[in-house]
């Protein structure tokens, strides 16, 4: 009875990422969370508040070479958008709080309205989670 309800958890655990089409790739330094792929992109749970995952992220597109096009600030700060240009590419990193001390960051390079360069969006998101407040 209790493996039944143990493989029950397990399978209502999990679904929610098979349904989002995400996969988990590789586990991030220190205090940071996985990498997961997405149907775009590449997302992770990052250490730090939204603000400060901002300055980290604004720091790996300068990094990565990535142009800045425009920023965004939406629900009192809880949401921020950052987004640039990388040779054919518009990359996006959408930033929304989790908690206080957490925030989800969902990275998009896209081409064209069918082509998206996962890698690329992984790239970054390695370069958020290696990078350091200053």
């Amino acid at each position: 009875m209790q493996s039944r309800r143990l493989a029950l958890s397990l399978v209502l655990a999990t679904s929610p990422l098979a349904l989002g089409g995400c996969f988990l790739v590789a586990a991030g330094a220190g205090a940071a969370g996985a990498i997961a792929y997405t149907n775009r992109g590449a997302t992770s749970v990052i250490a730090g508040t939204v603000d400060q995952v901002f300055d980290r992220t604004a720091t790996a597109f300068q990094q990565a070479a990535i142009t800045e096009t425009g920023r965004s600030t939406e629900d009192s700060g809880r949401q921020r958008k950052i987004i640039g240009t990388k040779g054919e590419y518009e990359v996006t990193a959408e930033l929304n709080r989790t908690s206080d001390s957490t925030t989800k960051v969902e990275i998009t390079a896209r081409k064209n309205a069918v082509e998206y360069d996962k890698e690329l969006a992984k790239d970054i998101l390695n370069r958020i989670l290696t990078t350091s407040d200053q």
